[in-house]
């Protein structure tokens, strides 16, 4: 019975696609364990909880070493996947007198219309079509986070806040990165004093992305002068990988049964938990950028008819669209390239003309915009 269930759980399909349904704190595995896991049929942590080291040995092909490895992990995150976090309470004053802090973006007015940039202890999300400025955007705050300090005379200057940058389809560029940090420092020196403070890891692939994911918390630990973690993009590998892919509002798998879709929806769940946590409980900005994506606003198929009408919606489906507390959208036609405010709790809906707010980015009026980035903002009349 026990291994009709354990082959009910996923045994004989690809381990691509059973590593995806991993649960996150198992993807923390190394890669030769992950695989012998899902091979074997174990899927959570409590699959493997209540074995002895030499049980799951056998069950895995591993060493009794290796095995115990796997059962530690799962002992130390099995209260946790189900507890969850304590809960603890503040009141609405000390909320008042203790703000959270603020990271600016590097965009003038909208670092002034969100009282200094956006709030750290939250998921921050940027979605747009591809080539509208999304990584750029995401780009100048990993150098405007860094280079917000000001020596004795208010000339620009690096913090010591670090940024962590993952990049998942392989289009940060570092030069770009010292052209932003040059703009808003003016000093070459800086500049690459500035580039030595963000962290970069490229991440290819799902199980990656979720192994990172689950291993951020202790990577924050380890480096605690991070402030920012950057994730560009969520979407990119939750949407593509051929046979395994989600479809194109992440609601729906194309040639799989469902309970291959509740386990990669449980796989995403928990990684969006897992950022939503980190923000929270390291007191970080979590900076995630997104596609977009068309729904219907009818019912679908037949029933919405010819006269249904389209929006344009974040990718990754309804699971992901309340989590960011904040969300922006990016567009870029032929005249006009701009950045709408669609969701803050502090900021009323604004569109930003990123040309003119953005040259140091987007190629007109750079030098204004130097010269206001090494000014505080603004305030917002």
């Amino acid at each position: 019975s026990r291994d009709r269930d354990r082959g009910a759980r996923g045994r004989g399909r690809t381990g691509v696609m059973l590593a995806t349904c991993l649960d996150a704190h198992l993807v923390a595995c190394p890669p030769r364990l992950r695989r012998a896991l899902v091979e074997a049929g174990f899927n959570n942590v409590h699959d493997v909880c209540h074995l002895s080291a030499m049980d799951l040995a056998k069950e895995i092909g591993a060493s009794p070493e290796d095995a115990q490895q796997v059962i530690d992990l799962a002992k130390s995150k099995a209260v946790g996947a189900c507890m969850g976090a304590p809960i603890t309470f503040r009141t609405a004053l000390d909320l008042f007198e203790k703000p959270c802090e603020r990271i600016p973006l590097g965009i003038p007015r909208l670092d002034a219309s969100l009282g200094g940039g956006i709030r750290a202890g939250q998921v921050t999300e940027i979605c747009g079509p591809p080539g509208a400025g999304k990584t750029q955007i995401s780009m100048l705050l990993s150098a405007a986070a860094i280079a917000s300090g000001r020596d004795h005379s208010g000339v620009p200057t690096c913090t010591d806040r670090e940024v962590l940058y993952v990049d998942t389809e392989g289009s940060f560029v570092s030069e770009r990165v010292e052209e932003i940090a040059l703009g808003i420092l003016g000093s070459e020196a800086a500049a690459r004093q500035l580039l030595s403070q963000i962290q970069y890891v490229r991440v290819h692939s799902q199980v990656e992305q979720l192994a990172l994911v689950a291993d951020l918390a202790s990577h924050l630990d380890r480096h605690r002068s991070i402030k920012v973690v950057i994730l560009d993009s969520i979407a990119f590998h939750m949407r593509s990988g051929g046979s395994s892919s989600l479809g194109s509002d992440g609601s729906s798998f194309a040639n799989h049964g469902s309970s291959d879709f509740s386990k990669r929806q449980h796989a995403m769940a928990t990684m969006f938990h897992l950022l939503t946590e980190l923000a929270a409980s390291r007191g970080c900005c979590v900076w995630v950028t997104n596609h977009i994506t068309v729904r219907s606003s009818g019912s679908g198929g037949a029933e919405a008819g010819a006269g249904a009408m389209a929006k344009v919606v974040p990718a990754l489906g309804d699971l992901w669209a309340h989590v960011p507390a904040e969300r922006f959208f990016v567009y870029n036609t032929n005249d006009f390239r701009g950045l709408l405010v669609h969701k803050s709790p502090s900021c009323p809906q604004i569109l930003i003309d990123l040309s003119r707010e953005c040259g140091v980015l987007f190629g007109t009026g750079s030098q204004r915009v130097v010269q206001e980035a090494q000014q505080p903002p603004a305030e917002e009349t």
